[in-house]
């Protein structure tokens, strides 16, 4: 349940993301008001910290900071012993969501960076999720493999998702192919969890 939950809220997360992520910065130098904040006593690595963690603080809203919530309240309902077993649920909710709260926060300030109209940049951060996934679907059919899932960023989030809580399985299908005299099986394996992480 906890895993489906973080999948589902991270989806949301990056409907709003593409709301409010492009405008951050894009407003600024659209306006050129960047160097009016960069000539301030604080530096351009506090500049890009500072707009991430608008959305960071969003993002947390909607995504780990209920499900934990939710995680205390049917920890409370079921007891102590029932939180010290599955407390390791706590960290993969947590650290499964930062992750793909960091991956939008840091992709939407560098569309934000490059391209000065929202709309566009909106545009850019769904093709940078959505066109990937399609030639990787097209790789994994043509292939026969899942290699494909490699340039998808929605099926290297729900690996990473996965491994967290427990539920990667490498071996996704099998195909078998009989010909009337010759057998063959094909065996069709996610990339390797590590590779998920890069």
């Amino acid at each position: 349940f906890f895993q489906t939950f973080v999948n589902l809220q991270a989806s949301f997360a990056f409907f709003v993301t593409l709301f409010v992520g492009p405008p951050l910065v894009a407003r600024d130098l659209r306006n050129n008001a960047l160097p009016l904040y960069l000539c301030r006593p604080f530096s351009r690595t506090e500049y890009v910290l500072g707009k991430m963690s608008v959305l960071f603080i969003l993002l947390s809203a909607i995504t780990w900071v209920p499900q934990l919530l939710l995680f205390c309240f049917q920890a409370y309902l079921e007891g102590a012993s029932w939180f010290i077993d599955n407390l390791w649920l706590a960290s993969a909710i947590f650290i499964g969501s930062v992750v793909g709260i960091l991956l939008l926060a840091l992709l939407s300030q560098a569309v934000s960076a490059l391209v000065k109209w929202r709309v566009i940049a909106s545009a850019t951060l769904l093709g940078i999720f959505f066109i990937p996934s399609v030639f990787g679907e097209v790789i994994n059919n043509i292939f026969l493999t899942r290699w494909g899932n490699i340039i998808s960023l929605g099926a290297l989030m729900k690996n990473v998702s996965a491994g967290l809580f427990g539920t990667f399985i490498r071996t996704t299908a099998h195909i078998t192919d009989f010909d009337g005299r010759v057998s063959r099986e094909i065996i069709m394996n996610e990339p390797p969890l590590w590779a998920s992480w890069f």
